[in-house]
């Protein structure tokens, strides 16, 4: 993905979030997934580092 695809996918998600937050709804039927609770693990960890290959597909 280029560095401005990803800003659109990171803009569509904190968008939601703000939506579901904003009624009441603190969340969406969007699944959990594999990909989505390592990028949180990594978040949470505080040490997010430049990618060149992704690690986060299952291999």
């Amino acid at each position: 993905m280029l560095a401005a695809d990803h800003r659109k996918v990171a803009q569509w998600h904190l968008r939601q979030a703000e939506l579901h937050e904003a009624s009441g709804e603190y969340k969406c039927g969007c699944p959990m997934g594999s990909e989505n609770a390592r990028i949180i693990k990594i978040v949470e960890s505080g040490k997010i580092d430049e990618e060149n290959e992704c690690s986060l597909l299952d291999k």
